[in-house]
């Protein structure tokens, strides 16, 4: 692997580029495609999976390396995929004030939450992963991956006399998205439009939401702008990429006009996704590089087409 190594700042440089390690990658493909016509009814399909799983087993001497990008951090370790996301865990929000009390009792063994540092009734909670009851970067985890499960696609085209319908489509699962463009569009500070989830958001301590959704704050408190779970969403989706519709004109119709062949047809491109992710594309990788991937900093929407059409043969 060549990968960016960090060095010493004061050479001048961050990262020096060094082609070390190694890593193993295995996978499958599989694609079937079919014909079948009973009389003037032909139907053809094509279906493909695959699948990928890479493990890192050398980094050139060293267990693991950490990289950060947009604020996201990424692990790299030997035995795990390339690129795993390293971030905190969220536990729901501070129901109440008896909560945070509870998490600064000076008897750690009685305490029910971990102790976040600033936090107030309506922010997040963590998981203690190191098991001392506070949370810092040391309770970071590995959270997920870009890498999805497998992908596939399908496409099928259906005849019948002089009708012609096709339908094709593409997907992925098992993949992780750091969505950081929820940093602003979902942070309840009031500087952006928010998200519908804004309306589950902890209000109070009679009204606290859906426990999920920090409560609605100016300046975040807490450690509600750390990245941890909350970005991380799954990326898997299937999506329509093409329906179209056809009528061709029968020949009987067209010999005295001159035409050879006429048909008109309907055709639509990305009409459907669906997906449980909250952003705009789930088909995404704005930033972020080798070690760093996955990262959706408010990708553009992907835009829909509607095409009516007729071809015409002289």
């Amino acid at each position: 692997m060549l990968l960016n190594v960090p060095v010493a700042e004061f050479s001048g440089f961050s990262t020096v580029p060094m082609n070390i390690g190694k890593v193993n990658n295995k996978g499958v493909e599989f694609a079937i495609s079919t014909t079948n016509t009973w009389g003037d009814f032909t139907w053809n399909n094509r279906f493909n999976i695959s699948a990928n799983r890479n493990e890192v087993k050398n980094l050139g001497g060293v267990d693991e390396m950490i990289t950060t990008s947009e604020s996201v951090t990424f692990i790299t370790k030997v035995g795990e995929p390339i690129g795993n996301y390293y971030t905190l865990v969220t536990d729901g929000v501070f129901a109440n004030q008896a909560e945070i009390d509870n998490s600064k009792n000076p008897d750690k063994s009685q305490r029910k939450y971990a102790y976040v540092s600033g936090a107030k009734p309506g922010d997040f909670r963590f998981k203690d992963m190191d098991g001392n009851m506070e949370i810092d970067e040391n309770d970071r985890t590995i959270t997920g991956n870009y890498m999805p499960k497998f992908t596939y696609g399908f496409s099928t085209e259906l005849k019948y006399k002089w009708f012609d319908l096709s339908i094709a489509l593409q997907g992925v699962q098992g993949n992780k998205i750091a969505n950081i463009f929820r940093r602003y569009i979902d942070n309840m500070e009031g500087g952006n439009n928010c998200q519908v989830d804004a309306l589950d958001r902890w209000q109070s301590e009679s009204n606290p939401g859906s426990g999920y959704v920090v409560r609605a704050n100016r300046s975040a408190t807490g450690m509600n702008g750390t990245t941890s779970t909350w970005h991380i969403e799954d990326g898997s989706y299937m999506r329509i990429k093409n329906i179209t519709f056809g009528y061709t004109l029968p020949k009987s119709l067209l010999t005295n006009v001159g035409i050879s062949r006429a048909r008109v047809y309907f055709s639509t491109q990305n009409p459907f996704t669906f997906t449980k992710y909250s952003g705009y594309n789930p088909e995404v990788n704005m930033k972020g590089g080798s070690l760093t991937p996955g990262i959706d900093y408010g990708t553009y929407p992907l835009s829909k087409s509607f095409v009516f059409g007729l071809n015409v043969t002289f």
